[in-house]
């Protein structure tokens, strides 16, 4: 039976930025009602909220995640993405998570997003070479019991790990080139249908074959076929370094979003994650096709990739969503994190009289713009009548917001998350207080304490692979470096908000 809950005189922010004080009516799982004043004498309230004082947002929407590296969270730091990928976790050497094991880790994840006013997350879920059912099953059970949404991912490659950075293959030694069995891509395609019919609700099955220079053709143009099949997004990592860039002169000859168009990838389905370093004719093609791009500002500055021109996607009218990435990548689940850096980190692109990505842009990016990049965009992302009861209640009389000057600059530049009071999901409180409702938080994690020598003992079995690897993934990135056309791809932060030029190859 649908519950019928009355929030009174809350400040909610309207599209245009402005906090104003209304009545809001949820009726299941749903928002019925939105007005200065809501009669409520000849109805039957089954739950009644003083809303002053606070500030009604929707749920943040985390576009682009990766929950599989949650035991790595503060291990690395001050490493190219390239050498990074190899080292954290090696493709040569397998960690063999348990099913509770990543149950647990989705769970811990799951919390700290919840608590950070995250209602729906976009999780690109790598598994390893071996895709055990019961493990993966567990990443996908525990978003169900923490009651969060989630788009989950199996994420999938299907060429041999070095032949996605340039020099990479020459470098290695036979005996560490594809070191790792993999299912062939038939039985990979045949178990993301599976996955895609199974799970299809709060909790959903969506498709991700990692980036386009780590997959072949056919594997690619298979993975888009399913998502329209099923009507699901499509995940890929997209030009995240200048690496990257090179990646693409020289394997494809064409810039990288080209191959993908000329390939059939770029329609509204596809979610492309970073974009540092398109062009602006390749801009102009995503903006044409109607794909999305996911902007991750934390995990691009640790990582030293740059900084993605959304000032530039924005103009074009591209959907534009917000992502915190890995957890050793970024190593903090927040999107008022994320908020504040992709306003601050946009600035150091334009150097003219006004910010080039604003507090309400950045807000948009984080609630409305990633909605619409996975494709929910007429079910969450805002506060509507008829659209699902996602939203978070902040307390206005904390010190982010003392003095109250303006709620939503206050909310994107001074909120840490300490000012989350109650989270819903589908009219459902997840979080009460600060507290999470669905599972008893403490035990969960003195269960992770008990495990962490496993853990621990686990992760650092792949020191030795680490060792082994590094000189070779150093040596191919300086070459790569070192590439005469990556003389026109030195600076990662063009000034003026410039889009970079292609290499002279293309």
């Amino acid at each position: 039976m649908a519950l019928l809950h009355l929030i009174e005189q809350v400040n909610v922010i309207g599209t245009d930025g402005t906090a104003r004080v209304i009545d809001v009516l949820i009726d299941g799982d749903r928002f019925v009602g939105l007005a200065p004043r809501i009669d409520h004498s000849t109805v039957n309230l089954d739950e009644r909220t003083d809303g002053r004082g606070k500030l009604l947002i929707p749920g943040l929407i985390n576009a682009h995640h990766h929950s599989h590296d949650r035991f790595d969270k503060g291990r690395f730091s001050g490493i190219p993405l390239e050498i990074w990928m190899g080292l954290y976790s090696p493709p040569t050497h397998r960690r063999g998570w348990t099913p509770r094991e990543v149950y647990l880790r989705t769970l811990v994840n799951g919390i700290e997003m919840l608590r950070n006013g995250i209602t729906t997350v976009v999780d690109d879920v790598h598994f390893g070479g071996h895709l055990e059912p019961e493990v993966v099953h567990a990443a996908f059970e525990a978003y169900s019991i923490l009651g969060i949404r989630a788009d989950v991912s199996v994420a999938w490659c299907d060429r041999p790990y070095q032949e996605g950075i340039p020099y990479l293959a020459e470098r290695l030694p036979s005996e560490l080139k594809g070191a790792v069995t993999e299912k062939a891509a038939p039985q990979v395609l045949a178990y993301w249908q599976e996955m895609a019919q199974r799970w299809n609700g709060r909790v959903r099955f969506v498709f991700s074959p990692s980036g386009p220079q780590r997959c072949t053709a056919s594997f690619l143009q298979k993975t888009w076929e399913l998502a329209e099949q099923y009507d699901r997004p499509v995940l890929i990592h997209l030009l995240e370094t200048r690496i990257q860039a090179l990646t693409a002169a020289k394997f494809y000859g064409m810039p990288m979003a080209k191959y993908m168009d000329e390939l059939g990838l770029m329609n509204s389905r596809s979610v492309l994650a970073h974009g540092v370093w398109l062009t602006a004719d390749e801009l102009d093609l995503i903006a044409s096709k109607g794909s999305s791009v996911v902007h991750n500002p934390a995990c691009n500055m640790k990582l030293g990739s740059g900084v993605a021109p959304v000032a530039e996607m924005l103009k074009r009218g591209i959907p534009v969503g917000l992502g915190t990435d890995n957890n050793n990548g970024n190593d903090l689940n927040s999107m008022f994190d994320a908020m504040r850096l992709a306003a601050l980190s946009n600035a150091l692109l334009d150097q003219s009289s006004s910010s080039p990505v604003d507090a309400l842009q950045v807000f948009t990016m984080a609630t409305t713009g990633g909605a619409k990049a996975i494709g929910r965009g007429r079910q969450i992302g805002s506060i509507e009548i008829g659209k699902q009861a996602d939203f978070c209640l902040i307390d206005l009389k904390t010190s982010a917001f003392t003095p109250l000057n303006d709620a939503l600059t206050q909310l994107v530049f001074c909120e840490q998350g300490n000012s989350v009071r109650d989270v819903y999901v589908g009219g459902q409180k997840v979080v009460d207080k600060g507290r999470i409702t669905r599972l008893d938080e403490e035990a969960l994690l003195l269960e992770v304490a008990e495990r962490m020598l496993t853990l621990q003992g686990r992760i650092g079995s792949g020191q030795k692979a680490r060792e082994i690897l590094r000189p070779y993934l150093e040596g191919a990135y300086e070459d790569c470096l070192r590439d005469p056309q990556m003389e026109e791809l030195r600076h990662s932060i063009n000034y003026f908000n410039q889009p970079r030029k292609a290499p002279k190859a293309f």
